[in-house]
């Protein structure tokens, strides 16, 4: 440890000043007052002053055994810096010509000894001082040196923490402002997506009512079906977009809500030979979008039931079931009907509904199956999730 007491090396040289606190704006603290009193009691010395400074201010930050309208000065005293990694110490002010005009005007009442230490910042800038005062010429052991540099690392310490603080609130008012942008930003965002939904279930039902009405226009029976068959396929698209939507608060869908939704919007427009659809389904949850294309191949496969399983007035049921396998979600649809051709392959199928069935299905990675039996049962194997999520 350097002790600075050459009275030109002090004057000479330029001290660094530190910008990382505002010291001006500083509030008194008790922690400073209790720092100044220990420095009294280390030092045996009845003055001790905490002193800031910046570019333009110097100011006193806490002292203490001065009473009230006591002659002395000590923030002109304390005006004297000593840089940085050193303790200033002046035995005799009065043999100190930079205090002859202060003591000359203070002869009576006036300080002796002075001595400070540097208040550095972590980045290598000078805050201030932390200094200890007499009324009688005297000196500091080494002890007292020392233990002076440790509580002005302490004042160092306070100065951090209300700069943490500082940034601790800034970051929370900060915080708390994005979080009302956000929230501003959510409810802007559900009443468009509400805009949205309700032009697009208009545009659906206005496209839904002329395939509707133009095929009870057509004399051809042939027309008539595909015209049906694509208002029902419309009306799949709409049942899952309505799920999808009322959804919407998260990314995950439960299908046993979103199936149940999609085969009664197909109810609704079933052939009149059809009891009905049945969903038996687990609370299974997938991503909105593999559970759009999964409902899609559900409306498939269903509209591929209401359409063949039950010919010539025979009346039934289809039935729609959902299990978990593990990793797969196990999707089955079948019927009690005539039951496909004897020469019914998947793969071969080269009607719109089995194309599109085959394209979905590749999509999500997943396997279909014929089960054998008098009646018709495609079973499905969706994977719940890994490398294709779409």
């Amino acid at each position: 440890m350097h002790y600075a007491e050459d009275t030109k090396e002090l004057e000479e040289t330029p001290l660094d000043i530190s910008h990382r606190y505002d010291v001006v704006g500083t509030a008194p603290a008790p922690a400073f007052d209790e720092i100044v009193r220990l420095a009294t009691a280390i030092c045996d010395a009845p003055i001790a002053a905490i002193n800031f400074v910046n570019d333009d201010h110097r100011c006193i930050q806490a002292v203490t055994g001065l009473p009230d309208g006591d002659g002395a000065d000590p923030a002109g005293i304390c005006a004297l810096v000593s840089p940085a990694d050193t303790i200033m110490v002046i035995p005799d002010l009065i043999a100190d010509e930079r205090f002859r005009d202060y003591l000359r005007a203070h002869p009576e009442n006036s300080v002796r000894f002075y001595a400070a230490t540097s208040l550095v910042a972590p980045d290598g800038g000078h805050v201030g001082t932390l200094c200890v005062l007499d009324w009688r010429p005297r000196d500091l052991t080494k002890r007292q040196r020392s233990l002076l540099k440790v509580l002005a690392s302490r004042v160092i310490t306070e100065l951090e923490l209300r700069r943490s603080l500082a940034a601790q609130r800034l970051a929370r008012r900060d915080a708390e402002q994005l979080l009302a942008e956000k929230d501003r930003l959510l409810e802007q965002n559900h009443m468009l997506m509400q805009e949205v939904d309700h032009r697009v279930k208009n545009s659906l039902q206005m496209v839904s009512s002329m395939l509707r009405l133009q095929a009870h226009q057509l004399s051809s029976i042939e027309g008539t079906r595909a015209l049906e068959q694509a208002q029902r396929r419309i009306a799949s698209v709409a049942a899952a977009h309505e799920q999808l939507y009322r959804a919407s608060g998260s990314d995950m869908v439960d299908m046993s809500v979103f199936l149940d939704g999609i085969c009664k919007a197909l109810a609704a427009h079933r052939p009149s030979n059809i009891d009905g659809i049945e969903v038996q389904a687990e609370p299974i949850v997938l991503g909105s979008k593999r559970a759009m294309k999964t409902g899609m191949l559900v409306a498939e496969l269903v509209m591929n039931g209401l359409k063949h399983a039950y010919p010539a007035g025979r009346h039934g049921s289809i039935r729609v079931e959902l299990r978990s396998a593990g990793p797969i979600a196990r999707l089955s649809v079948s019927d009690d009907g005539v039951g496909l051709p004897s020469d019914f392959l998947v793969e071969g199928g080269k009607g719109l509904g089995m194309r599109l069935i085959r394209s979905i299905v590749e999509q999500f990675e997943g396997k279909i199956t014929v089960e054998p039996g008098p009646s018709a049962r495609f079973v499905v194997d969706i994977p719940k999730g890994g490398a294709s999520t779409e």
